[in-house]
């Protein structure tokens, strides 16, 4: 029995060691969230969440994670706090906690986050709050019967997402070897699988399940 069963324990200690790694992440917390319960969620869509379990109170946090998993975009929560952080995580990443507002909490050790911060306050942040102020017109004017200013509000709208494809896409561009613009071309596949941008990306991102993701739907458009 034993003779049959160790090969099997070491075919799985092997694919374990080959498809995982151990990762860190150092959280600063007031000392009354010690012993505190918190998780680390993956942020993908199309693809089903990743949980880990994170006990507040150490130091620094050793996980075991899939290669392949990270730099990505992950999601930050503690049990009995409101909101939550979302910031892109890698390896040595460290997090010092805000517990008046989860999501100001200040994220260092992590160069995506930062090419991340960048995108959203440059780019799209910008574009959500024009975009959101465009609907708001649009909703002030139907309410009020005025089909044609709610139609101009409506264009704005449209020539403010465009926009946003524009840059999004200029940001890929200029950033081949990011995985944001890895997540950003994942994320927005149908509105910019024809301009050329998988090809683009650097291959040092080629272990990233993203990368792999694209490189099957790119396959797909040439067959097409």
């Amino acid at each position: 029995m034993t003779k049959v069963f160790l090969p099997f324990l070491l075919v799985l200690i092997f694919a374990s060691s080959v498809f995982s790694q151990k990762v860190t992440i150092s959280i600063a917390a007031p000392r009354s969230l010690n012993d505190r319960r918190a998780i680390l969620l993956t942020r993908e869509k199309g693809f089903a969440a990743v949980v880990h379990s994170i006990q507040l109170g150490f130091d620094t946090t050793h996980l075991q994670m899939d290669k392949n998993l990270l730099p990505d975009l992950y999601q930050f929560q503690i049990s009995q706090m409101k909101g939550s952080l979302t910031f892109f995580f890698e390896s040595g990443t460290q997090i010092r906690l805000d517990t008046a507002n989860l999501s100001s909490s200040l994220v260092t050790h992590s160069k995506s986050n930062v090419e991340w911060r960048m995108f959203q306050d440059n780019i799209q942040l910008p574009s959500e709050k024009r975009s959101n102020s465009y609907l708001l017109a649009e909703g002030r004017a139907r309410k009020k019967n005025q089909i044609d200013s709610a139609a101009y509000w409506l264009n704005l709208q449209n020539i403010e997402n465009q926009d946003l494809i524009e840059k999004t896409s200029a940001f890929i561009a200029a950033n081949p070897r990011s995985y944001v613009s890895l997540y950003l071309l994942k994320n927005n596949w149908f509105a910019l699988k024809n301009l050329g941008l998988f090809e683009k990306l650097d291959p040092m991102l080629a272990h990233h399940r993203n990368y792999r993701f694209l490189k099957e739907r790119s396959k797909g458009l040439a067959r097409n």
